[in-house]
């Protein structure tokens, strides 16, 4: 990517002034040091599926909410010589992919902090994909009119979103049942959709895109399994992040949110230990110039 590519990248990405009222419409994460070790291992292959078989050389892709990186320099090592950005709104997430992936070790990727509810790209990317994103966005149709017009006539969206409603564990704990009754009362409060996942396909036709094509996932992992501490580490996180805000908002007791980690983290040693994730990817083309 060219210097001049870069500059025009940040202009358009990064976060400018904002009124508070179109503040309110992200829920920002939480502040944390550093890059969460439960995120590095992840791959296309296990995370991403459906945007791993449509990638291929040449392609301009953005992603957005990209976090630390990690499948954002995936997806630009398979798009070479095609450019990849990775937006994401958090300043340390940012700061860590571009640790992580210098432009030295990824030439063709860039890193910018930026909001995806004012964020100005029009019309430039073959393939924009949004994965776990929209689930902390206020409105999320706004959000997809964005990687709408982020995106090149007859150029694809790729979003996925997992249903935390129908997330399941074997013989869970009480005390993190507890929890996830909390969190989701949680999200609901702040306006956040918990049955998202299943309302993306109508979203996607009302933000302008067509041809929608629905991809259904359950994904289970269970003890024993290479994958199994990476995705049921990722729940043990939220109670450790999102955790803090359900309690701040008095949806629980912080002494119920450690008591909650404290069982699950024990749940996660056992044997017979197995979680199920509903997932739903939608793929969809930008229809309208």
């Amino acid at each position: 990517m060219s210097a001049r590519e870069r500059a025009t990248a940040r202009a358009r990405a990064t976060v400018p002034t904002q009124p508070a009222r179109a503040r309110a419409t992200l829920l920002t994460r939480p502040a944390r040091p550093g890059v969460p070790a439960v995120l590095a291992p992840r791959t296309l292959a296990d995370s991403h599926p459906v945007l791993a078989e449509l990638l291929r050389p040449g392609l301009r892709v953005l992603d957005a909410g990209c976090g630390p990186g990690t499948l954002t320099a995936e997806i630009a090592r398979r798009v070479r010589p095609g450019h990849v950005v990775g937006m994401d709104a958090s300043a340390a997430m940012i700061a860590a992919a571009e640790r992580a992936h210098p432009p030295a070790a990824e030439p063709n990727l860039v890193f910018y902090r930026g909001d995806l509810l004012t964020c100005t790209w029009s019309a430039e990317f073959d393939l924009v994909s949004a994965a776990r994103v929209l689930q902390w966005i206020r409105d999320p149709g706004a959000a997809l009119r964005a990687l709408a017009r982020a995106t090149r006539r007859t150029g694809r969206v790729v979003v996925l979103e997992v249903d935390h409603a129908r997330t399941v564990w074997t013989r869970s704990p009480a005390a993190w049942r507890r929890f996830h009754r909390a969190f989701l009362q949680w999200r609901a409060a702040s306006g956040l959709d918990n049955g998202l996942a299943r309302r993306l396909p109508a979203l996607c036709r009302e933000a302008g895109l067509g041809d929608v094509e629905i991809r259904r996932r359950a994904w289970t992992v269970r003890a024993g399994d290479r994958a199994f501490f990476r995705a049921v580490g990722a729940w043990r996180l939220m109670a450790e992040t999102r955790g803090r805000q359900v309690v701040a908002t008095g949806h629980m007791e912080e002494s119920e949110r450690r008591a909650a980690l404290e069982a699950f983290t024990d749940w996660m040693r056992g044997d017979g230990a197995s979680q199920t994730l509903h997932e739903t990817t939608v793929v969809a083309s930008r229809a309208t110039p």
